[in-house]
């Protein structure tokens, strides 16, 4: 087993992990859920052109409308779990990135 696989395996054994695809599986069960997150997801999307193009106006309205539909999605214990397990994984994501990045670069300029 590589590298690789190892630290997909450890990953994939993280207690947050398993959670999240139970709640992803009973997300995706639910028309409702499933198609608000859809809705979130078109909305970062906008955000993220319109603060790109540097359209402002079109960035704070959309800005409000994502956070008015997350709020509301939010208030539902499952789907904030969700959210916050999803965060702190993608942290340790990053994290575990920013270290291997590190180790390449002092390995290579020795």
């Amino acid at each position: 087993m590589n590298s690789k696989d190892k630290l997909i395996e450890y990953f994939n054994s993280l207690p947050e992990v398993k959670r999240i695809k139970e709640l992803e599986h009973y997300i995706d069960n639910n028309e409702k859920i499933k198609n608000a997150f859809k809705e979130i997801k078109a909305l970062q999307k906008q955000m993220v052109s319109s603060k790109e193009f540097n359209q402002m106006n079109q960035y704070n309205m959309l800005k409000k409308e994502y956070d008015n539909k997350l709020n509301e999605y939010l208030d539902l214990p499952f789907v904030s779990e969700y959210c916050e397990l999803l965060e702190y994984v993608n942290n340790l994501l990053s994290d575990l990135s920013f270290q291997i990045e590190t180790d390449i670069s002092k390995k290579i300029n020795g």
